[in-house]
């Protein structure tokens, strides 16, 4: 078995591989306060609640966008697995060809979600990603990496708002019935939640202008579950990241076995 772990900006996703199958997942808030003690309870938590034989896992692999959790999550899963980890950096064999103007500033939780993608959906392909940012990333076909357009998550525009402005206060994220709000929480939540719908629409048309092709379109991350029902055409893939984790462990475990 093999252990994936993304750590995102708002939380960090946990899963467990048997060969190509996902059978296990657990996620928790990231918290960079927390103590590598704390981290090692919570994997252990989620070892005894999801029943997993640790000595049957065989390797772990991270990608993380916080660099000041990333060797701390990496002793808690070497204290709890006893395992090989590896960390999804610019110099690791991901088979991705990033055209971009700097490739090593690309973040590994969009490499591993193109990674993951190109290998289950093939090409070419726009993913649009919903986390604490919204990434909407464009792969070419001839399945290289070539771009990507950044927005604030939902959450994030939300807060910003509550933050500038005095006489609105803070709402749970729900989707309403209608576009045209009647009172402060459903027009707050029509504006975040049908105004992110047509951005990643209209963002989408613009892609597929520049690239001068239709493309697959995957959605994925963990605030997509808000949108996912108002997307058409879309294939929604919640731990995407995880798949892609997997693939590039496997690509760098044949590696090392060619030599």
């Amino acid at each position: 078995m093999l252990l994936t772990v993304d750590v995102g900006n708002t939380l960090i996703a946990f899963g467990v591989f048997k060969e190509s199958h996902l059978v296990a997942t657990f996620k928790t808030a990231t918290d960079v306060k927390k103590s590598l003690d704390e981290y090692v309870s919570t994997i252990e938590t989620f070892i005894q609640f999801r029943r997993l034989d640790k000595t049957k896992l065989k390797g772990a692999i991270i990608s993380s966008v916080v660099p000041i959790l990333t060797e701390v999550i990496k002793e808690a899963v070497v204290s709890s697995f006893g395992v090989e980890v590896i960390i999804l950096t610019p110099g690791l064999k991901t088979g991705l060809p990033i055209l971009i103007d700097h490739p090593n500033e690309l973040g590994s939780d969009l490499v591993a979600d193109a990674v993951g993608a190109i290998a289950k959906y093939g090409v070419p392909l726009t993913i649009v990603d919903l986390g604490t940012a919204i990434k909407i990333m464009a792969i070419n076909d001839k399945g290289a990496f070539v771009g990507v357009a950044f927005y604030p998550g939902l959450y994030v525009a939300v807060d910003a708002l509550i933050g500038r402005a005095a006489q609105l206060s803070r709402v749970s994220l729900s989707r309403p019935l209608k576009v045209i709000g009647k009172n402060t929480k459903d027009s707050m939540n029509a504006g975040a939640i049908y105004g992110t719908v047509g951005l990643i629409n209209g963002l989408l048309e613009r892609f597929e202008d520049e690239l001068g092709y239709k493309t697959k379109h995957i959605l994925t991350g963990g605030d997509s579950v808000y949108v996912k029902d108002l997307l058409n055409d879309f294939n929604y893939d919640e731990f995407l990241v995880l798949d892609g984790l997997r693939v590039i462990f496997e690509r760098n475990e044949a590696k090392k076995n060619a030599k």
